[in-house]
């Protein structure tokens, strides 16, 4: 039986990477040759965010946030005493940041070491030692899992990789809405944008879009729904002022049930300037939309087949709208006939994006080092 411990910084959250560490590891747990182990940093919450199976045992390290520094010190020791407690075989860190605790740790216990990496190797996240540890992981890390075949190969082109690197997309079969057939209403003109409110996501570009829309299709009438909530709320209510688009442009606010909003719109866009995996646009997909998005490192031209299913945008410039995003949106409200199109196809290449898949992947990595 191979020990696999999932390592995070504090599983009890509700971010993306507990939600996909939660899910691979359940399901590593329901197979006889694993034993599965959950560590983090810290516990937040004292239940997670995301049910984890009682098969698995968690553990953390400090009653409190440690940050990166001299603080990592005496975890390095308790992660070094835990691994040979629990004769762990594998330590995966689920977010690459990890690498700075588990690498020590593998040399002086021989541990495997899996860096999966959440993020796109050009995303910083205004830390730069994550650039140092990406180093320290092509050097020492047994394997690097990116979440796309594009960022994977970011990593060959800047780095030595030593040992092994290998894409594995997150599972979509969470999001697997209820039905399969969608009865929309294509009368109604509507345009989904969902996320937080924040710089990576662009939103404060869509008001912008939708006056281009207004002044190149007059007459036109359409909403864009943007769900979520974030700190640039006031700026993209500003924009949308400025732009005069109060009655096209509507903020939701947070959605807890997001199945219905994505029942009713008719197509998703996506504005995002950056993106590790972007699972909008695969629930999008799963509820049979045509998605628009800038074509942006990473992921959507991994999810969007341009011109079969939706439209990949060039987004060379912040200072302009493409065309192509205004006249692709235009077109999938008013062609009927390509709207259905678009819609029947957009489910077609999800199979990479399913668990049977994802998880035959780390089945194959697991049994590789």
């Amino acid at each position: 039986m191979k020990r696999i411990a999932f390592f995070s910084g504090d599983i009890t959250r509700s971010g993306g990477t507990e939600r996909v560490g939660t899910l691979i590891a359940n399901a590593l747990a329901k197979e006889q040759e694993y034993q599965v182990y959950f560590i983090s940093l810290t516990h937040e919450n004292e239940n997670p965010a995301y049910e984890i199976s009682a098969q698995i045992p968690r553990s953390a390290f400090s009653k409190k946030w440690v940050h990166p520094g001299p603080g990592y010190l005496p975890i390095i020791f308790q992660l070094i005493r835990y691994i040979r407690k629990n004769k762990i075989d594998v330590v995966i860190d689920i977010d690459g940041v990890l690498d700075i605790l588990s690498l020590p740790a593998k040399w002086f216990t021989h541990v495997k070491v899996i860096s999966w990496e959440h993020f796109y190797f050009y995303n910083e996240l205004g830390t730069s030692y994550r650039k140092i540890i990406r180093k320290l992981a092509a050097r020492y890390a047994d394997a690097i899992v990116t979440l796309t075949e594009q960022d994977k190969g970011f990593y060959e082109k800047n780095l030595t990789i030593r040992h092994s690197i290998q894409a594995i997309h997150n599972p979509v079969d969470y999001m697997q809405p209820n039905g399969t057939v969608f009865q929309r209403d294509y009368g109604e003109k509507i345009i989904l944008s969902v996320g937080r409110l924040c710089e990576a996501k662009a939103f404060e570009r869509i008001p912008q879009i939708a006056a281009r829309i207004k002044e190149k299709y007059q007459g036109f009438a359409f909403q864009w729904l943007i769900a979520g909530e974030g700190e640039l709320r006031e700026q993209i209510e500003e924009e949308i002022r400025k732009w005069n688009v109060e009655q096209e442009v509507i903020l939701l606010g947070h959605v807890a049930e997001l199945g219905a909003i994505y029942e009713k719109a008719l197509i998703y866009v996506m504005t995002s300037r950056y993106e590790g995996l972007p699972m909008v646009l695969l629930e999008a997909k799963m509820y049979g939309l045509p998605c628009i998005s800038f074509d942006i490192m990473t992921g959507p031209s991994e999810i969007i087949r341009d011109g079969v299913d939706g439209y990949l945008i060039d987004n060379k410039t912040e200072q302009t709208i493409p065309d192509k995003m205004v006249d692709g949106i235009f077109e999938l409200l008013t062609d009927q006939k390509r709207y259905e199109e678009f819609s029947a196809r957009a489910q077609g290449n999800l199979d990479a994006f399913r668990m049977d898949t994802v998880m035959a992947s780390w089945k194959e990595l697991l049994a590789r080092i």
